[in-house]
């Protein structure tokens, strides 16, 4: 029998063309003692598939190529539901889509046989998914003649339908527990006829999909339409007349003829929406006040990260076509589930929140907070922007990106990729339906998300790519391309020494700062992300009694900058000169001002300094911009600042330590209230 982890850690085995023991611990996770069990696990399963068994040499895993070519062909460890054994955590998810196409009553008994389990644990998982789908405003009620069954509006048992396949789409053997659920009905024979349907359909529309978008919508519609009872959806009669003017309509009604016979009518709104959350090229025209939406967005980021947007067309476009599905998404409730999500607010501390509160026009459009891993989808874009204009592009070798993940995760796998080979050309990002159609002779790799076949090498890789991941990348695309590689020995190596003479406090975190050191370009900007003390030091922060115009005490806050060279005068100049160009912009609210000009109008290395008005400073000489705190930030590239300025936006938005700091009157006191927000 295979359990969820166990395949996870036999599918993500045979990625590598070698790994460490070390490393596939560190990269699922794992201690000692469950990485025994899952080989044990792994090798338990291709026996009895008559598969060569996992082996290991000196920490060395090796696994032979005929497992590796038989997972890649997709020809996946087929799993019987006898065998398959589903997480506690997913048994809920199974639970409340088993009961949504419910075809006759429900007993715990049957409940029993769909998950394979005891009558008590049945039990136990009932409750956990009543607890759920609680929070989703359907409740799974009991009663002695009609069995188990779901309570709730039409939408809300539809949102939480959504949210569990998607959660399940997301995990490994998702899919197989999805079939699993309408083979318990025998209904997975429905599958592959919604899906020839779906296709069929596509193929003659001019509609395009994201296609892992594509996948779950596929899912939402089967278990949809095999249900014995749809209720009528109702929908708000601004939301109706939201959907009416949207030109995918008719393409709506059009799939719901096919799909709902009867109830096509009912049907057509809600597969709108589904359209419309999947869609991948849009057309501005007929979305414009999204378009403006779109660029209110990007100019709200560029106010809460000081940052000038270069390109700035261009950022507008890509944000819009995520920004489209996304309003929908938000608007109708329909849920999101990003497995990064974590991961991104780890990697991108500082970035997550600057872009959480340029999201503020968005959740104004649409009433509604925007989730988490809304916000993360939506970093990875404007990450992904902000390091590929950090730097400029070095062309040797030629390589084409297939994402088949949305615009935001495309933008992210880009940067990264261009910033793990600065001697590669990257050209526009792709689906994989279209790479046939482009000649092998104007490229010489492929990176992909998805499977793609090609005369040239391909990478299979991941929209965000963990520490291991990028280390075994670039070996293999070294060992392809030697003119790349610069370092003959890897980290792999390093380690194996530091292993046997030390011991190491934090070996995830030493291999990632190896990999910075060996292959990422432009290390010593990655690391120099200073915190708000260490920019805001006595020496650069001032006072003064005197009334002074704007103009003045703009030049006396930047005063410490220009004399330890941080800037050039003509910066200070630059500066005056932006809010004489477009107005008082630098004014932040509460009596704060941050001047900033760009990199290049003359900055040397990141820097803060700090003015502190007693008398208010009335900026462009209006009264309703009186500023009595100017902070002058110098900023190098798009993020060597932004740890910096998060905190400095915290600080000052909280009313009791900003009041702090305007009633500190000296330096000691006001770093003694930037380190107290730093512990």
């Amino acid at each position: 029998m295979l359990d969820q982890k166990s395949y996870e850690f036999l599918e993500r085995l045979t990625q590598y063309q070698q790994i460490t023991k070390p490393e596939m611990m560190m990269e699922l996770n794992l201690t000692e003692r469950q990485f025994d069990y899952l080989v044990e696990k792994a090798n338990s399963t291709l026996s009895m598939m008559k598969l060569p068994t996992v082996k290991m040499n000196n920490q060395v895993l090796i696994v032979d190529d005929t497992v590796k070519q038989f997972i890649k062909n997709e020809a996946s460890l087929t799993v019987k539901e006898n065998d398959l054994i589903v997480s506690e955590e997913d048994r809920p998810f199974m639970i409340y889509l088993y009961t949504f196409i419910k075809q006759e009553v429900i007993s715990s008994y049957h409940y029993q046989l769909l998950l394979n389990v005891s009558k008590n644990t049945a039990l136990t998982d009932v409750k956990k998914t009543r607890e759920m789908s609680g929070k989703w405003n359907v409740q799974l009620e009991y009663q002695r003649m009609n069995g188990y069954f779901i309570k709730g509006s039409e939408m809300d048992q539809r949102r939480f339908a959504i949210y569990c396949i998607n959660t399940l789409l997301s995990k490994p053997l998702g899919k197989e527990i999805l079939i699993t659920t309408l083979k318990g009905w025998d209904r997975d024979h429905d599958l592959l006829e919604t899906q020839n349907e779906v296709e069929t359909f596509l193929q003659s529309n001019p509609i395009q999909l994201v296609k892992s978008r594509k996948v779950e919508m596929m899912y939402h519609l089967i278990f949809i339409k095999v249900r014995n009872e749809i209720e009528s959806l109702h929908f708000e009669d601004d939301e109706r007349a939201l959907l009416e003017e949207q030109e995918i309509l008719p393409y709506a009604a059009g799939l719901a003829e096919v799909l709902f016979p009867g109830h096509a009518e009912n049907e057509k709104y809600f597969i709108a929406i589904q359209l419309l959350t999947c869609q991948e090229e849009l057309n501005p025209q007929y979305h414009l006040p999204l378009l403006k939406l779109a660029e209110e967005i990007i100019d709200e980021f560029e106010r809460n990260t000081l940052l000038p947007i270069r390109h700035k067309a261009y950022l507008v476009k890509s944000l819009f076509n995520h920004l489209v599905p996304t309003y929908f998404r938000i608007t109708f409730s329909i849920p999101l589930i990003n497995p990064m999500t974590e991961k991104i607010k780890e990697d991108y501390y500082e970035l997550f929140q600057f872009v959480e509160r340029s999201l503020h026009p968005l959740e104004v459009w649409t009433g509604k907070r925007i989730s988490e891993s809304e916000i993360g989808y939506f970093t990875l874009h404007f990450g992904g922007y902000l390091e590929k204009y950090n730097e400029g592009e070095t062309e040797r070798v030629r390589a084409l990106i297939v994402c088949s993940n949305g615009v935001s995760s495309s933008v992210m796998l880009k940067s990264q990729l261009s910033e793990l080979f600065p001697g590669i050309d990257f050209s526009s990002i792709y689906t994989s339906d279209y790479i046939e159609n482009i000649s092998p002779a104007s490229y010489d790799l492929i990176f992909s998300t998805v499977p793609v076949s090609s005369a040239n090498p391909v990478y299979q890789v991941k929209p965000l790519l963990s520490i291991v991941e990028k280390t075994h990348l670039i070996h293999a695309v070294s060992s392809a391309f030697p003119q790349l590689s610069e370092n003959s020995i890897s980290v792999e190596q390093i380690m194996e020494i530091v292993r046997r003479n030390t011991d190491i406090k934090n070996e995830k975190k030493l291999i990632s700062e190896l990999v910075e050191l060996m292959y990422m370009k432009n290390t010593d900007k990655r690391w120099e992300k200073p915190m708000l003390s260490e920019l805001l030091t006595e020496n650069n922060i001032h006072f003064t009694d005197e009334p002074i115009d704007w103009r003045t005490a703009i030049k006396k806050a930047a005063e410490p900058l220009v004399e330890t060279d941080a800037v050039e005068p003509r910066y200070v100049d630059a500066m005056i000169g932006n809010v004489e160009k477009s107005g008082a912009y630098i004014h932040i609210g509460k009596g704060i001002a941050i001047p900033h000009a760009r990199p290049d109008a003359g900055v040397n290395k990141v820097g803060m300094s700090f003015l502190r008005t007693r008398e208010p400073v009335r900026l462009l000489d209006q009264e309703e911009h009186q500023i009595d705190i100017f902070v002058c930030l110098a900023a190098i590239d798009n993020e060597a600042h932004l740890k910096a300025l998060a905190h400095l936006t915290k600080l000052l938005g909280n009313n009791e330590t900003l009041q702090a700091i305007k009633d500190a009157d000296s330096a000691e006191k006001v770093i003694n209230i930037i380190k107290e927000g730093e512990e």
